[in-house]
């Protein structure tokens, strides 16, 4: 049963532990960002991801661009993801990956883009995606499962969600997940 709790560091860093309290191993592999279906990544942590992650932008890039089920027909993106495989020496099995949620059909400020419900779709299917790759790499009965880091405020800043409403999405889908998920609070 897993149960989110807040730390803080800096997430595009992977955090293996907390920032305040270094004895506190969580050990981050995998982590979550919003994006809207534009292709753009201009603002907030989705620009530092692009700016930093460069295969992020092109998995975003080539799934809004290519995306058709086995029908031919165009999947819109919206309540889904992509993801990216990034390394990293501080990254267990120096590899991570890097999840591009479709929460938003547009960009702007001043009024809220970020869609609840595909929010959740999103992150549900980023929680699954994850337990599949442990089970896959039989890791969801060892000490090191997938574990999540999403950014503290996630679809609240040019988004305009509501944290209130957020942060009671990500903890239903995590709180008998086997997968950890840690919210990441950037302070300087």
């Amino acid at each position: 049963m897993s149960k989110v709790k807040t730390i803080k560091g800096n997430l595009l860093d992977f955090p293996a532990c907390c920032e305040t309290d270094s004895n506190s191993y969580v050990g981050i592999s995998a982590i979550a960002h919003s994006c809207n279906c534009r292709m753009i990544m201009g603002g907030g942590i989705a620009k530092q991801i692009k700016d930093r992650y460069p295969q992020a932008y092109q998995a975003d890039v080539n799934y809004i661009s290519n995306e058709y089920d086995d029908n031919g027909q165009y999947i819109h993106p919206l309540g889904n993801f992509s993801k990216a495989e990034v390394s990293s020496e501080s990254l267990p099995d120096e590899r991570g990956w890097i999840y591009n949620m479709y929460t938003q059909a547009d960009i702007g400020a001043g009024e809220r883009q970020v869609d609840y419900e595909k929010f959740w779709q999103a992150l549900k299917k980023v929680e699954q995606d994850l337990y599949a790759m442990s089970v896959e790499k039989h890791e969801y009965e060892s000490s090191a499962p997938p574990v999540l880091g999403l950014p503290y405020g996630i679809s609240c800043g040019l988004a305009g969600g509501s944290w209130g409403i957020i942060k009671a999405m990500i903890e239903d889908i995590f709180l008998d997940s086997p997968i950890e998920c840690y919210i990441v609070k950037f302070e300087i």
